[in-house]
Order: C-alpha cells, then structure tokens, then sequence
C-alpha cells in the first residue's frame, strides 16, 4: 500500500518551518552580537559613534522638534592625553581614557546621555538645553573633574577638559527637516567648538553660537 502523499507533504512542511524557525533564532542572536559590536565601545561600555549617529542624536533631534524644546550636546575630551601616553604607554592613556569615562558616567544626569564617541572624545548629550544651560553644564563638569585624580599606569593624574558646546533650536512644526543632515552638522559644530576650546589653551569651554541648522 503506497504511503498518503498528503502526510509526506505534511511532514516536509514541518521538517521546513523547524529549520526556518532555526535559522531565525541564529539570526536574532547575530543580529544581538552585532548591536552589541556596533553599538557599545570595547574600552568603556558606553555607546560608541555608530550607535550616537545612528539612533542616539537621531531620537534626540525628532524628540526635541516634536516637543518644540531645543537640544544641547557637550563634546569634550581629557588635555594632554598626548603627553600621558608619551609618558605613560597606550595602557597609561587608556587608564585615563577608562577614569574620565567613569567620571562621566557618575555625572550624568536626568535625561542625558553619554556617548564615548572615538579615541578620548565623549559626548553627553543634554535634552532641553538653550545654549546658555549647556554651556553652564559644561562649566559644571569642569570645575568637578578638577577635584579628581585619575588612574594613570599605576600613577594618579590630574585632568582638565576642553568642552565645545552646541544647542541647536526646534525647527518650526511643519518644516520638513532632513535629520541625517542635522546630524552631520551637529558633528561638525561639535568638532569644530571642540577644536577652538583646545587651540585656546584647553580646560574651557568653547561654545557655538549659532542655534539654528
């Protein structure tokens, strides 16, 4: 008597869906490795530049254009990392590199957010914040990293910051806003307020003054 083809197509079918059902839980946990690899720094567990670029600062300018409240971010980065690594060996500056990381994480505050975004330079951004407010936080942060040494290749350091500061106003409801190209900008501002605190001597902030892009 030859076999119901009915029951050998059923039992194909379910020999099927196990194996699909296989093959998604191998990518669901592929796709969880690669989150974690794309989106948290090795050295301080924090976020890194992809996951700041890519949803982070994203979330933050939709949030701040929906709630019609404007946005600030602090970039900043420890002075003379240089010198301490010349001094001191890679382990030396990724000591510091770890302390001030842990410096930060302790200060964050409410709804902000910290990104470690590449070499020594974090982020911390600072949802609701004019640029008077972000430039105060970021004086905040300076005068209390004052009062801390820092683990350096079994030495305790000091440590100053160069801090830029940008805050970028709502748009206006209605305006079609392309947040790549804010993002980009941010970046950009970030960078350059950095770069003129540090050209000034360091251990300050500089601050932006343009709010609206």
């Amino acid at each position: 008597m030859e076999g119901d083809p009915g029951r050998s197509h059923d039992g194909d079918l379910e020999i099927e869906i196990t194996r699909l059902k296989e093959e998604n839980k191998k990518l669901r946990v592929s796709n969880r490795r690669w989150m974690r690899i794309a989106g948290t720094d090795s050295l301080t567990g924090l976020p890194n530049k992809v996951f700041f670029t890519t949803a982070l600062l994203p979330q933050a300018i939709t949030k701040s254009d929906e709630d019609g409240r404007p946005l600030g971010c602090v970039m900043m980065a420890p002075d003379e990392l240089g010198e301490y690594n010349s001094k001191y060996g890679r382990r030396g500056g990724d000591d510091l590199v770890k302390g001030v990381s842990g410096f930060l994480t302790e200060s964050v505050e409410g709804e902000e957010k910290l990104v470690h975004l590449d070499g020594a330079n974090f982020i911390l951004i600072v949802p609701g914040a004019d640029l008077q407010l972000t430039k105060k936080r970021s004086l905040t942060l300076r005068a209390k990293i004052l009062n801390r040494q820092f683990e350096c290749a079994g030495t305790r350091v000091p440590i100053t910051l160069s801090l830029g500061v940008v805050s970028r106003v709502p748009s206006p409801a209605g305006t079609d806003v392309k947040v790549k190209d804010v993002v980009v900008e941010f970046l950009l501002r970030l960078d350059g307020a950095l770069d003129q605190a540090k050209q000034m001597g360091g251990d300050r902030p500089y601050d932006d003054p343009e709010t609206s892009f």
